[in-house]
């Protein structure tokens, strides 16, 4: 067994009495020692007794409301950092998934051997609780240039992405991170609540200078969306409202020039669909708190940018462009409208 005491994983809980247990258990099974951070989100179920009964090895931060994704692990770094100041790696962990007992070692050999790498994602694969997983869900974050990330893979066949390669970016479901990297650009912006927050986190990396490797070895099996039900209301007022902070934040104003006819095509095109879908209320809430919000959001960009180590071209080599534009206008059609062609 390899030791080492200078990575940590915070597992962020929320009402999971029916996931956690699998999730732990593959933590208290690993092949590298690391400490292990529980961060309550205020649950209302039996997952805080569970943990504390079942796993007394770990540590507990009971949380007295729910501070969402980003603000809930935000904490958790706070806390982590505090207890073990000498730590160079953290990980996070969604409490919905299951680790293969290598997986966090596979993530830090990467991270050693690759010190320009501040991130290492995992391959996430597709799983109900119970059968072999057979389909990615995540081989890590891409981002199209109709401003919008994506999942790296999802949908194909496990054996794909067999490689370790430079990438956009992490999910944030099972990611370690390098706390150098923590330490000079922040962690998840609170502002975010949920979704969006590791793309954002992802993007101040790559403009800092930051790579992120993806580890096909580093496994991780994942009940998709068990605590966000894909598709609600929440899921796509925050998806709205959080993709429009990302590129305000992020995206360089030569780059939204060269996308913008993508950039606002698609997420005009996008508004309609839902609208007509009879999702009007999370749809403009959403886009009207991402306004409310803006001059904080130019603030944030003013630093972001302002630090920056890679150039235009640098940065535009990472935004995919093989899927043309006309294919997400004709795609959204046919679900708006019920358009075959």
């Amino acid at each position: 067994m390899v030791n080492d005491i200078n990575t940590a994983i915070i597992v962020l809980n929320w009402n999971g009495e029916d996931v956690i247990t699998d999730c732990l258990e593959s933590l208290r099974e690993q092949t590298l020692t690391a400490q292990v951070i529980i961060v309550d989100n205020a649950s209302t179920d039996n997952s805080p007794s569970i943990i504390r009964e079942k796993f007394p090895e770990f540590s507990l931060l009971q949380l007295d409301e729910n501070t969402g994704f980003a603000k809930g692990n935000n904490e958790g770094l706070a806390f982590t950092l505090k207890k073990f100041p000498n730590l160079k790696y953290i990980a996070l962990l969604n409490n919905d998934t299951k680790a293969q007992p290598d997986w966090i070692e596979k993530l830090v050999s990467a991270l050693d051997e690759n010190p320009d790498c501040g991130i290492a994602a995992s391959k996430l694969l597709c799983w109900d609780g119970k059968n072999p997983a057979e389909v990615i869900d995540s081989a890590g974050d891409i981002f199209f240039q109709h401003g919008l990330a994506g999942k790296r893979g999802f949908g194909e066949n496990k054996n794909e992405y067999p490689d370790q390669e430079r990438i956009f970016g992490a999910c944030a479901g099972a990611a370690l991170y390098r706390v150098e990297m923590i330490n000079e650009i922040g962690f998840l912006d609170d502002d975010f609540f949920a979704y969006n927050e590791d793309v954002d986190l992802c993007f101040r990396a790559k403009l800092a200078g930051w790579d992120c490797i993806f580890v096909p070895e580093a496994v991780v099996w994942h009940r998709v969306s068990f605590s966000t039900k894909t598709f609600s209301d929440r899921s796509i007022y925050w998806s709205k409202r959080n993709s429009f902070w990302v590129m305000i934040k992020n995206l360089p104003f030569g780059i939204f020039l060269k996308h913008s006819f993508h950039v606002i095509g698609y997420n005009l095109l996008s508004d309609l669909r839902w609208i007509f879908g009879g999702r009007i209320k999370p749809v403009i809430k959403g886009r009207w708190d991402g306004l409310i919000k803006l001059p904080t959001m130019l603030r944030k960009r003013k630093t972001i940018l302002g630090n920056r180590k890679i150039s235009n071209k640098e940065l535009d080599k990472w935004i995919i462009k093989e899927t043309p534009w006309f294919v997400s206008v004709r795609r959204n059609l046919k679900k708006t409208f019920g358009f075959k062609h």
